[in-house]
């Protein structure tokens, strides 16, 4: 029998499943951005075995850039536009002091959905210094041996944050806190990707440590590319950057 009010209501639900957050976008309609950073110049090799390894450019045997931040820019991102397999992420992510290190070097967060904690994995002391420029934070964590510290963010930052030891002031790592989780860091191989980004035109940002808003291209101003993300598959390709680059990075990154 037809029911005028049944079919009223499946008309809403339908309708409901196509709208996120008054932002029209089909129910199934994903993107995964991906791409690979490749550096042209000849990587200066560490030879003094008594002088810990710098970390602020990691070159891959093949020429990868490794720990180049790609991130979707957006303040007010809706959460909505999430893809629900993101719910399945730990809702930690650990950095730790071991050996000479901080380890890993790059990490992201997604605020406020995971939490930061710092591990102390060493017998040494160690005074863990955050630098944020949005949330509030002590100005040093004391990691004494085999202790966890937790942190919850309650904002966003604008770029990855520095964190250091203020007592062995070689090991730092940069940590990107946003919120969303369409954020990814090249590996060795100097490749990245970001599954299941909502489609549409997108403002993404690449930033490195030692160069800041990497302009790897020439339209890449400050780092910033707006991309029309498309169902499936998405490829920003060979990405070659130069070694200039990394030579002229300027206060305020």
């Amino acid at each position: 029998m037809y029911r005028p009010q049944q079919c009223f209501a499946w008309c809403l639900l339908i309708s409901g499943l196509v709208m996120f957050g008054g932002q029209s976008v089909a129910a199934a309609e994903w993107g995964t951005l991906s791409g690979k950073f490749v550096y042209t110049g000849t990587p200066v090799k560490q030879t003094d075995p008594r002088i810990p390894e710098d970390q602020s450019l990691i070159i891959g045997p093949q020429g990868g850039i490794k720990n180049i931040f790609v991130f979707i820019k957006d303040r007010r991102f809706k959460q909505e536009l999430i893809h629900p397999d993101y719910q399945k992420l730990p809702d930690q992510v650990v950095i730790q002091h071991q050996g000479d290190h901080i380890e890993p070097h790059a990490a992201g967060l997604w605020q406020p959905h995971q939490k930061l904690v710092v591990l102390n994995k060493t017998p040494h002391l160690h005074l863990t210094h955050l630098f944020p420029l949005k949330n509030h934070l002590p100005d040093s964590l004391h990691e004494i041996p085999n202790r966890k510290k937790l942190i919850q963010f309650e904002h966003a930052e604008l770029l990855p944050m520095q964190i250091k030891c203020d007592i062995h002031p070689w090991e730092s790592s940069y940590l990107l806190v946003q919120n969303h989780p369409y954020f990814s860091i090249t590996d060795e191989t100097g490749t990245f990707q970001i599954k299941n980004l909502p489609v549409g035109e997108w403002e993404f940002r690449v930033w490195h440590e030692s160069a800041g808003h990497l302009a790897a291209r020439e339209e890449w101003q400050r780092g910033r590319i707006k991309i029309q993300i498309k169902p499936g598959k998405n490829d920003l390709g060979l990405v070659k950057v130069s070694p200039e680059l990394f030579e002229k990075k300027t206060v305020g990154k």
